[in-house]
């Protein structure tokens, strides 16, 4: 059984030197020692596995007034194991407040951070890995009023940043079958994350090279279906078409008529997509 970890998200504000807060390479020493200073005294640096090469400490304004706060990652290992570890991120600031919370896990998967809502503030990303069938969960905290208020929740196997404008949009994988996907890619709206009709057709072609090499290996009907819904999305419906086709037919001779309806029920869609587009 995998070790369960939990995870712990705590913003600690405190009256720290100006000198301190302004990063460069001859402020790295001063940095980690006050992360040393202030972090759990059984916890560890821990390196988030996404985005690629990110470090423990990062550095970052959320407020805008000249001072970068400090956000550093960690991990406390239980003392028997494999009891729960817990991982967590700690923010320095210079003033007095503290927030924190708490998610279970089995790793660290990302910290980032993008502007998500388009404000010239970037939001923080902190994704949680539950397991291996479970995938991750991404949370996302906006600065308000001088404290981090999450505000939404994205479940997701695998994640990109696409940079649209002034806003980063996210696309997400979910887990269909074995080593399918059904790839969706969302935006800000001023409430919540929506469907990002504009900027899937640009992200389609990723989606579709992934799928021609898998099938290449497996002419399997699960990575028709996933293609075909990406093509729905990508408003690309003579592909998609040809796709259902595709897929239906191996259905078909495997004998499969809950998935030769689950086909027909992604044609349907089709349909009414194309109908939609017209009026």
């Amino acid at each position: 059984m995998k070790k369960i970890m939990q995870f712990t998200l705590i913003l600690v504000t405190l009256n720290l030197s100006p000198i301190f807060v302004h990063a460069n390479e001859n402020q790295e020493k001063d940095i980690m020692n006050i992360v040393k200073k202030f972090k759990p005294s059984n916890s560890l640096l821990v390196n988030p596995e996404k985005p690629f090469s990110t470090q423990p400490i990062q550095l970052y304004d959320f407020n805008h007034d000249g001072q970068k706060e400090i956000i550093a990652t960690f991990e406390i290992k239980a003392k028997e194991q494999p009891n729960p570890s817990e991982f967590g991120v700690m923010v320095l600031k210079k003033v007095n407040n503290v927030w924190e919370t708490k998610a279970q896990g089995v790793g660290l998967d990302f910290s980032g951070l993008a502007d998500i809502t388009g404000d010239g503030t970037k939001e923080y990303l902190f994704g949680v890995s539950i397991g291996a069938a479970a995938g991750n969960k991404l949370e996302i905290f906006k600065w308000v009023n001088n404290s981090l208020k999450k505000i939404a929740d994205v479940p997701y196997f695998e994640i990109d940043l696409l940079n649209q404008n002034k806003k980063v949009s996210l696309a997400t994988w979910q887990s269909y079958i074995g080593e399918s996907y059904l790839v969706d890619v969302l935006k800000w709206n001023g409430e919540k994350l929506v469907f990002d009709k504009d900027s899937y057709p640009k992200y389609y072609p990723i989606i579709e090279n992934f799928y021609k090499d898998k099938i290449l290996k497996m002419d399997a009907w699960f990575y028709w279906y996933c293609l075909a819904d990406a093509q729905i999305k990508a408003n690309l419906f003579e592909e998609a078409s040809k796709s259902i086709e595709k897929g239906n037919l191996l259905a078909k001779k495997l004998s499969m008529p809950e998935v030769v309806q689950t086909f027909n029920e992604l044609s349907d869609r089709l349909e009414e997509k194309k109908k939609g587009l017209m009026n």
